[in-house]
């Protein structure tokens, strides 16, 4: 890799996410205009929910380049790591109720685990970081 890529949230994760968050304040609309009145505080406080979760989805940065990683998230999980810290990077499946989620945790040579949040980014981040780092699944 000769080039650094930096990548940020995929757009399917804005519509996923912010779509989901959109639902309330088109409830919200739909009973304004059925009871000919608006419920201000209501309305402002649904729009505010897909706001803060696209607010929160552009914070994350994942920046890739020859030296190592750099990776931001919005609660404090912003690290720089260089790749010969890095002794691999290893995902797991973590299940609740129906459904499951993946987490990656970046293990280093000291002993340490960096979580990673990768559901944001477009899908070729892991695949770019696999070429990199040896990757334990």
């Amino acid at each position: 890799m000769s080039a650094s890529r930096t990548f940020r949230t995929s757009p399917g994760s804005y519509a996923a996410l912010c779509g989901v968050l959109s639902v309330p304040p088109v409830i919200w609309g739909w009973v304004a205009l059925s009871r000919g009145r608006l419920e201000f505080p209501a309305l402002l406080l649904s729009l505010a929910l897909p706001a803060i979760g696209a607010t929160w989805l552009g914070y994350f940065r994942l920046r890739i380049d020859d030296s190592g990683i750099q990776y931001r998230a919005l609660f404090g999980r912003s690290f720089n790591v260089a790749f010969s810290e890095i002794a691999f990077l290893k995902s797991r499946v973590i299940s609740y109720g129906r459904g499951f989620s993946y987490e990656w945790m970046l293990h280093l040579h000291d002993g340490r685990q960096l979580r990673l949040n990768l559901k944001p980014f477009p899908r070729e981040v892991y695949g770019l970081l696999c070429q990199r780092i040896s990757c334990d699944s």
